[in-house]
């Protein structure tokens, strides 16, 4: 604390704090009690431990009687002052749910909304207001179809061809269902058919709309994937919707808008328990009336990064169609992945038979586990060829730690050099900052940049790369102007100017949270032994799921059974649900 006057001690802890129980967890809104304790702590810090030799704006105060009279009226002004500042700038809003009306009030000054003895809400000012519009626009959405029978049945008859498991009856009734509505949500888990069941819906529609159907996701890697299951282009939502960032208000801005509609008849949203409330109205707001939307997901795996909590609050509401996938049994019987996932979700303890299985329970302390991994490796792919990690995975919830990606990161990045002969070379981005990489790194892209160019895979030109999609490094000149020469799985080229580089992570290890809307041939799951909120069942749930063959799990019982046991995600505090229910008005 010492050397930092009061305002900028306040200000920032502040900061720290929007960030930390609004920002970073996902709540669109916090009741204001919420923010009155966390305030109340900070303010009582700040009057205790405040450095008041510092010079500052009030500097006239220092080392003068009048200063500790000056301390308490001085702080008791702060929280107002920074809140006024962040309404003004559009960052925070202070609203109030009027339920009687249907109607979500804002406030312009903060002194009003706090004297009005209401349940204020501190909201996300951009989150709340797309919760809000999205509730109005699904409105819209709630039309009623005629389905093609012939076309339908030409159709299932096609997409089966060669299929392991074939649509039950009651598939077969979830397809008819979800075709006979504008707007539609198609949920279900592994096992349950989801995969045919998308490729019979894309089929139909683009035997109706021959030029009119687009496939997207939240993210590159979910993109990639629906691509593969429909045979078919898919994109992310920010690219079908012509985003743009403009560096200099560092704001995301969209070709289609409300004033600028997409020409698109037909979407179909894949992975969309990942979308954020942001991204999924400006996507809502872009398209026709007269649209036909389905989202297709898993309601029980991890939420969105951003804010907001779309398809479970969209189910939750019982006020948009909603067809729901159950376990196919018969699978069930031949995977014990899927039967695990099951398992999970109903709160019953995992189970790992003896003898050949494709899940496996390895104990492990966490001072053993970085050695399990590397025989895991040389097991896998002694070789460390970059093609067999395109099917394999390694996961862990933990960023940093000693057992984290990061760790696990630093010691494949040597284990994979070593082995090729090689060392990492450093790349200088800027003073103070240097990054290290080695050429066939397994990397993933941490954030959207919607300029950097790049090739396609059939070799035309592109631009834009985003945040998820994971690849190699082709080829690194440190000393180049572009050091890095990037090769991503969907077959797209980059050039990485040196002041992109950091936009790029090794991912020989990634968090369950960066692996959502992948799945790959193996995966081996790390779980050290912890008790935080981070270590939940819908993340254990997401993580079992992203293994189609075969899965590996080192740690031990007692970490499975606390993740189990505990729903934190359930915590995340939106307003979509409510709006729904309550039919709010514009």
């Amino acid at each position: 604390m010492e050397g930092m006057c009061l305002d900028h001690f306040v200000t920032n802890e502040l900061i720290r704090s929007f960030d930390r129980i609004l920002g970073s967890n996902g709540h669109t809104f916090l009741p204001m009690s919420v923010w009155k304790k966390e305030a109340s702590e900070i303010l009582t810090a700040a009057y205790l431990a405040a450095d008041f030799k510092t010079p500052c704006f009030f500097c006239e105060y220092k080392d003068k009687p009048e200063c500790l009279e000056y301390r308490k009226t001085f702080v008791q002004s702060i929280v107002p002052n920074w809140f006024q500042e962040q309404m003004d700038a559009g960052i925070l809003s202070l609203c109030y749910w009027d339920k009687e009306k249907s109607k979500l009030h804002f406030y312009k000054k903060f002194d009003r909304a706090v004297k009005t003895g209401k349940d204020i809400w501190v909201a996300d000012n951009e989150a709340i207001r797309a919760e809000a519009a999205i509730a109005h626009r699904v409105r819209s959405f709630g039309k009623v179809r005629k389905v093609d029978e012939d076309c339908l049945l030409r159709v299932l008859k096609w997409s089966q061809i060669g299929e392991r498991f074939k649509l039950s009856e009651d598939q077969e009734e979830v397809v008819r269902s979800a075709l006979s509505k504008n707007f539609v949500i198609v949920d279900g888990g592994p096992g349950t058919g989801k995969t045919t069941i998308l490729r019979v819906i894309y089929q139909y529609y683009l035997n109706i709309f021959p030029d009119g159907v687009f496939c997207c996701a939240p993210t590159g890697k979910a993109a990639k994937r629906m691509s593969d299951v429909t045979h078919s282009p898919a994109q992310t939502l920010h690219r079908l919707l012509g985003a743009t960032f403009d560096e200099e208000d560092e704001k995301t801005y969209f070709f289609f808008t409300k004033d600028n509609h997409h020409p698109g008849k037909v979407f179909l949203i894949d992975e969309a328990s990942m979308i954020d409330a942001v991204i999924f109205s400006k996507f809502l707001e872009s398209v026709d009336d007269d649209a036909i939307i389905i989202l297709v997901g898993d309601s029980h795996q991890l939420p969105s990064v951003g804010a907001g909590r779309v398809l479970a609050d969209l189910i939750k509401s019982q006020r948009v169609p909603v067809c729901t996938l159950v376990e196919n049994f018969r699978q069930l019987h031949d995977s014990m992945i899927v039967r695990n996932a099951s398992l999970i979700l109903h709160g019953k303890e995992m189970e790992f038979p003896e003898g050949d299985s494709d899940i496996h329970f390895i104990y492990a302390k966490p001072k053993e586990m970085m050695d399990y991994i590397s025989s895991w490796i040389r097991d896998n792919n002694p070789d460390c060829h970059v093609d067999a990690w395109r099917d394999m995975a390694i996961l862990c919830p933990r960023r940093s730690g000693q057992v984290s990606t990061d760790s696990i990161n630093d010691m494949m990045q040597k284990l994979t050099s070593s082995r090729r002969g090689s060392r990492p070379s450093a790349i200088r981005v800027r003073e103070g900052v240097t990054r290290y990489f080695s050429k066939e790194d397994r990397v993933i892209q941490i954030r959207n940049d919607y300029k950097l160019l790049c090739k396609e895979s059939d070799g035309s030109d592109g631009e834009g790369v985003f945040n998820g999609d994971i690849g190699f490094v082709r080829d690194i000149e440190p000393l180049s102007e572009f050091p890095l020469d990037i090769l991503f799985d969907d077959g797209r080229r980059a050039s990485y100017p040196t002041e992109r580089v950091t936009d790029l992570e090794l991912a020989y290890a990634l968090t369950v949270h960066k692996s959502q809307g992948g799945e790959w041939r193996k995966v081996l799951l790390v779980l050290p032994p912890e008790r935080g909120s981070l270590f939940n069942r819908n993340l254990l749930y997401t993580a079992v799921t992203r293994a189609k063959e075969e899965l590996w799990i080192l740690g031990d019982r007692k970490t499975i059974s606390f993740m189990i046991g505990s729903q934190y995600s359930e915590t995340r505090m939106t307003a979509l649900k409510t709006f729904l229910q309550d039919q709010i008005e514009s």
